[in-house]
């Protein structure tokens, strides 16, 4: 039998599966996306675990978590629009674009207004060319870039494309320029800041950083690390969880009786039959949620490319 955390040793959480499923944390500053998983992990006694998309430590904000059976859709939970609340200095630069690095530049001179900085955060939007930063999870030879930055060696990665949704300035404060960005996955917010301050003509840093929104996953759903911790119950647990089915309604559905839950559950294709309701119009690959009676999600099936309609099991759930 597996060790139990003594805190969550009661009755009802007697079976770990009460935690599957996905949770949305919100991240505290100075702690790794990692380190944020691994006290989930004790929390909950339970290592199948995975987050979507890394914050850097010095960000906040959603981090969403799926657990157990919930990892298998990871694949199909959308990742764009990333939204973030950022605060940027002008004037400075540090090598590794943010308030954590050490200082390479600094302008002592009159630092751009309103209008301007807003003119150059237009330039932005859109189709956009990054080049990723020195300091990075992003690996060269096996190793991360920050291993690599940390012993003088700056690995520069060729540039990757992002598209800006938007950017808006929130507020000024002297050298401190708060805004809100929507963008598409791998955007680096830092670099972003790098950039807009070498438009400008004087340099900026990342000073602080939240993470408002991830795909369909947003702030107001986020629960602070400490608040899903102390969760003692499995109606606890399960008022902080968010429904599968809720994430995945971008994709088409289709449902099934009862009758055709042992062969989904050994895999098995299914075909147009009794018991399975019309299939939706789409191409073959498409991923198609198969729900059982009660709409819970049993599979995540697609179309085969043959003359025959078939369904071909890509994730199992049940």
């Amino acid at each position: 039998m597996r060790a139990v955390n003594s805190k969550l040793a009661q009755p009802e959480l007697s079976e770990p599966s009460v935690w599957e499923g996905i949770l949305v944390v919100d991240k505290p500053a100075g702690m790794t996306s990692n380190r944020a998983l691994q006290c989930l992990r004790k929390a909950a006694d339970l290592q199948k675990m995975g987050y979507l998309g890394t914050l850097d430590p010095i960000a906040t904000g959603v981090l969403p978590v799926c657990i157990g059976w919930a990892t298998k859709i990871i694949p199909f939970v959308p990742d764009h629009p990333k939204g973030y609340r950022a605060v940027m200095v002008l004037g400075k630069k540090t090598d590794t674009q943010d308030a954590t690095g050490l200082e390479i530049s600094a302008v002592h001179q009159t630092l751009p207004d309103r209008k301007r900085i807003q003119e150059v955060f237009k330039t932005f939007v859109g189709l956009q060319e990054q080049v990723p930063p020195s300091f990075s999870a992003l690996k060269y030879k096996g190793k991360p870039l920050y291993h690599w930055a940390r012993r003088g060696i700056a690995i520069v990665k060729p540039p990757r494309r992002i598209i800006i949704d938007s950017i808006e300035i929130l507020s000024i404060e002297g050298e401190s320029v708060a805004f809100e960005v929507f963008c598409s996955p791998g955007t680096y917010i830092r670099t972003l800041c790098n950039d807009v301050g070498d438009r400008l003509g004087c340099g900026a840093y990342l000073k602080e950083l939240q993470r408002i929104q991830s795909g369909p996953f947003i702030l107001s759903q986020a629960l602070a690390l400490e608040r899903i911790q102390q969760a003692s119950t499995r109606s606890d647990i399960e008022a902080l969880k968010i429904p599968v089915e809720e994430i995945l309604q971008h994709l088409p559905q289709i449902r099934v009786e009862g009758q055709w839950k042992d062969k989904i559950k050994q895999g098995g294709f299914l075909t147009q039959a009794p018991g399975i309701s019309p299939w939706p119009q789409v191409e073959p690959g498409v991923p198609i949620c198969v729900k059982g009676p009660r709409d819970e999600l049993w599979a995540i099936y697609q179309k085969e490319a043959n003359a025959k309609p078939t369904l071909k099991p890509i994730r199992v759930i049940i």
